[in-house]
């Protein structure tokens, strides 16, 4: 399994526009439910290892580390669409004009057209056990 941090949830200003950005496109196309509320809440009362653990499996290792990603605001837009909150059938035809909102919101952040972030990796291997 593997995990890492989204670019609108970290501490850079950047980031925090990016976020504000998001739901407020969430809101304004009816999309905020897309994610189920509390979702992480769940995960972490059964977390995926125990999770792992009832279905046979025996984890063997976590391993966690951290890249310095440098993004442009197409990438950043790309990678909004393939999230389960606004993809390209949610975007639909405002697709055009929240690119036009990201840039501007966006554009006032980027050094050399690039967003520089520090993305957190992490993956949790397992394995089922040799039957005797």
């Amino acid at each position: 399994m593997c995990w890492s941090t989204s670019p609108w949830s970290g501490p850079r200003d950047w980031q925090q526009a990016l976020d504000r950005l998001l739901r407020s496109w969430q809101n304004t196309l009816g999309a905020s439910g897309r994610v189920p509320p509390g979702w992480d809440r769940a995960r972490q009362q059964d977390p995926d290892h125990e999770v792992l653990s009832r279905a046979g499996f025996d984890v063997t290792g976590r391993y966690e580390f951290s890249v310095e990603h440098r993004w442009t605001i197409p990438e950043l837009a790309g990678h909004i669409r393939s999230t389960s909150f606004l993809p390209p059938s949610v975007l639909a035809d405002r697709a055009s004009k929240f690119d036009t909102d990201l840039i501007a919101e966006l554009g006032r952040h980027t050094a050399n057209d690039r967003l520089t972030e520090t993305v957190d990796f992490a993956y949790e291997l397992a394995r089922r056990p040799a039957r005797a």
